[in-house]
């Protein structure tokens, strides 16, 4: 037996230690749903989504908005949060057994919370608002209803964000290891295998790059397509894509676990239990992000970076790496569960060889000159009028840093920064200051105008990222890499009535609504009045609209209304009328 099995072999049996019970400290019977009707889901925990872990479940609602949403166990409200996005309107609560539970996307809340956060809205004169009523405000019972489900914040669609946390800390925990009736008999899909050279000196299948392998099979049984065995030399790791079905719904959700076996020992897996959002952006080192950023597809690879820190792993031999020089055939099977234990396993077979004495092949080292940044340290790059600071943790792996400058028509001074490419994520947002040339001076009149955007590699489209000046130099902190330029924006936001027309009588209508966009910065912030005084105005950026309902501040007859809203570059637009009641 090689060391590296030997090794394999003592974390494999720490590994069933630690995974012995995993799923059962859970409570399985504290919670009752948090609707009344079959718990179908849209989504589940830890699903892989786009920089980062989901991190509930999704409970469809049937199609439609306003079905009850009910406290799952005893408890009292602690906080309330309404946003243009993410969440929407959420309501969240402690419960006696130290887990917090999370209610979002709703439509509205019980008349009781409704009442206090719109005084508290108007109080703080915004409708964004993060509340945290006292402990004895608004204490619930289980099966107490709550809310009202809906499709506010970031949600694509009428359904129920549902989390269950721990509350010290806020850490979001599975909610399907709480033993919810959700029906799933369904076992997991594999669709595809990568196997991945590591290093200059490693083959698969006779070539120093990754290998993608069609999949065949059914139910538990999956295999590779056309051929069984694979010829392999040096380091490699592995990569899968999967997913997971439930029982009455078509969506194709995320897995509980994956377990990697080389000749019947456990060398890799892990377990989604719970996921601290400190860790949920690592969920593009979890990922072969170039694949991604390429196909769309999300590829589960083994390989663990040094600057992933995600918590999920089991002990994994070699950080994920395989070692395959000698000279042998070893049995491979990928297991992967959900977390209503259906189990798909995928079986092939390596042939390993010794790789050639000295030979290096395309994966080499850097280009001389070229400026390497590492993982753990702050990285600093500058190169004429560009200044790149990334700092230590924004980098999963050591990185051959590549720059370039392009003519670009859609650029002020008419240049493009190419700050390396998109295969490449960040973990943390990095600094970009750029000097604009001759024809941009930060004191002209358009000066609080200029900004950094980032050029759409398709479509060439430029998306705001935003900028101020900084020693001569429009600075943003850009959360990717890829193609910059300085553009500005000096075009005021449109607002358009929806509902109503200038000088007509509203009297019949219970709403006020007004259509705003903004065609680059995006908008900023918005203030609606009523005969001077500030109203209550729903934002949904999802359908640009704003939403007024009537109340006794609309008065009878003549009502001065005014909406002012201004965007990110501060161009700001005005709409004044009469509303007749």
């Amino acid at each position: 037996m090689t060391d590296f099995f030997k090794r394999a072999l003592i974390l494999l049996m720490i590994s069933m230690t630690f995974a012995a019970g995993a799923q059962d400290k859970f409570p399985k019977k504290d919670f009752i749903p948090p609707v009344d009707f079959p718990l179908v889901l849209s989504g589940t925990f830890g699903e892989l989504r786009t920089n980062h872990f989901h991190s509930g479940i999704d409970i469809k609602t049937q199609g439609v908005q306003g079905k009850p949403v009910h406290a799952v166990a005893d408890g009292y409200v602690s906080r309330i949060k309404i946003s243009p996005g993410g969440f929407g309107k959420a309501v969240y609560i402690d419960h006696p057994d130290g887990y917090t539970t999370v209610y979002a996307h709703c439509r509205n809340f019980n008349s009781d919370i409704d009442k206090w956060v719109k005084a508290q809205q108007y109080k703080l004169e915004s409708f964004e608002v993060n509340l945290f009523p006292g402990k004895d405000q608004f204490p619930v019972k289980q099966g107490d209803i709550i809310a009202w489900s809906g499709n506010t914040g970031s949600s694509m669609g009428p359904h129920l964000h549902f989390e269950i946390r721990e509350t010290n800390g806020q850490i979001p925990v599975n909610p399907l290891l709480f033993g919810f009736p959700v029906k799933d008999y369904i076992r997991p899909k594999i669709t595809r295998l990568m196997i991945y050279p590591y290093g200059e000196h490693s083959l698969v299948k006779g070539k120093n790059r990754p290998l993608e392998l069609l999949l065949s099979g059914w139910g538990p049984v999956y295999r590779l397509k056309g051929c069984d065995t694979v010829a392999v030399s040096g380091d490699i790791y592995f990569g899968i894509e999967t997913f997971d079905l439930l029982n009455a719904a078509k969506n194709k959700n995320g897995v509980y676990s994956i377990t990697l076996m080389i000749d019947s020992v456990k060398v890799f897996a892990y377990e989604l239990n719970k996921i601290p959002f400190t860790e949920s952006k690592y969920v593009n080192s979890l990922i072969d992000y170039a694949y991604f950023s390429k196909y769309k597809k999300r590829i589960q690879k083994t390989y663990i970076e040094p600057g992933n820190h995600l918590s999920v792993y089991e002990q994994v031999a070699g950080h994920g790496i395989f070692d395959m020089t000698d000279n042998k055939t070893h049995r491979v099977q990928y297991i992967v569960e959900d977390a209503y234990e259906n189990e798909s396993v995928l079986t092939f077979y390596l042939k390993s060889s010794t790789p050639e004495p000295g030979k290096i092949f395309e994966n080499g080292d850097p280009s001389p000159g070229e400026t390497v940044f590492g993982y753990d340290k702050d990285n600093t790059f500058e190169d004429g009028n560009l200044r790149l600071f990334v700092p230590k943790g924004a980098l999963y792996d050591t990185l051959s840093f590549r720059f370039a400058m392009e003519a670009s028509d859609k650029s002020l001074d008419s240049v493009m920064y190419v700050v390396h490419n998109k295969s490449k994520p960040l973990n943390k947002a990095c600094k970009l200051m750029i000097k604009p040339g001759k024809a941009i001076d930060q004191y002209d009149r358009y000066s609080d105008k200029y900004l950094i955007a980032k050029v759409n590699d398709k479509s060439g489209e430029l998306i705001a990222t935003g900028g101020r000046w900084e020693d001569d130099h429009l600075t943003a902190y850009i959360s990717s890499f890829g193609k910059y330029v300085i553009a500005i924006d000096t075009v005021k936001p449109e607002i358009r009535p929806y509902n109503f027309t200038s000088g007509k009588s509203v009297g019949k209508q219970k709403t006020v609504k007004v259509r705003i966009e903004d065609d680059f910065s995006g908008i900023k912030q918005f203030r609606g009045t009523l005969n001077g005084k500030w109203i209550l105005m729903e934002w949904d950026p999802k359908r640009k609209m704003l939403t007024y309902t009537k109340d006794d501040r609309m008065i009878k007859g003549k009502n001065l209304f005014k909406l002012v809203v201004t965007d990110n570059r501060n161009n700001e637009a005005v709409y004044e009328t009469v509303l007749w009641n």
